[in-house]
């Protein structure tokens, strides 16, 4: 059985400590966790809540391995993350997670990329680099291309939204070396949607795996073995109407137990 994270979007809008608590209660080994400037200002790791995160892992178990997400935009950003990298780095956390989103300058990505590796590793941090559809690295060879090009030993996040809507499929994951790919983000969603969706999607309105068009079982066979199993199914809606963190967690390991066994 892979380890399974439950990523810290799919409780979307949600306390840290609290996405510890669900995820242990549900059964999932791991938890991400938001550390540099959160989509929500409730949902971030900071010195103000570190104690209560450190405390709830403590007493249920739970580990976290990925710290999220870092773009590649400039030395001066990158200078500005060490904070959130130091106290990710102080409750467990292993892996930073990169992406190269906003600078055009591809170049200029790979060294800034090279760069994000030294700082993370000052702080005994492995680099993930995520491939997303709206950014400027937006697919699995494409990152792999990048990782290679700055010359670092760095993985790469598989995240089935990103894939899907740039057009691929799971002959594109065989492709990718699979020692590059180390985590997996499984999240479920419509064979297509609206341009003007995409970006509202990857971070508010995600299905859980079985509720969509994906083929999740393909996908999920085609990634290498030793890859982490994180669930990434934010939505918002389901917050707002007053669902219960404990039972998103607890729903979000059935969908997934119904793929994995």
């Amino acid at each position: 059985m892979p380890r399974l994270s439950l990523d810290c979007l799919t409780l979307t809008d949600t306390a840290p400590d609290q996405l510890v608590r669900a995820a242990a209660g549900a059964g999932f080994d791991l938890v991400s966790l938001w550390v540099a400037p959160p989509i929500f200002p409730r949902q971030g790791l900071s010195p103000a809540n570190c104690d209560a995160v450190a405390a709830a892992m403590a007493e249920t178990g739970i580990g976290v391995h990925v710290l999220e997400v870092f773009d590649l935009v400039s030395d001066e950003v990158l200078e500005g993350y060490r904070p959130a990298l130091e106290l990710g780095a102080g409750l467990g956390g292993k892996v930073a997670t990169a992406i190269h989103m906003t600078n055009p300058d591809r170049t200029d990505a790979v060294r800034l990329l090279r760069r994000f590796a030294g700082i993370a590793a000052e702080y005994g941090l492995g680099v993930g680099l995520e491939p997303i559809v709206v950014g400027e690295t937006r697919t699995l060879a494409e990152g792999a291309a990048l990782i290679a090009e700055a010359g670092i030993d760095a993985g790469l996040t598989f995240d089935f939204l990103h894939l899907m809507r740039c057009g691929g499929s799971a002959g594109d994951v065989r492709a990718i070396d699979p020692a590059l790919i180390r985590y997996v983000q499984v999240c479920d969603g419509k064979l297509s949607v609206p341009p003007e969706y995409l970006e509202v999607e990857g971070a508010l309105l995600r299905l859980f795996p079985g509720e969509g068009e994906f083929p999740i079982a393909e996908l999920l066979a085609a990634a290498p073995e030793h890859a982490i199993i994180g669930v990434e199914c934010p939505n918002l809606a389901r917050i707002q109407a007053g669902a219960d963190p404990i039972d998103l967690a607890h729903e979000a390991m059935a969908a997934i137990r119904a793929f994995i066994g």
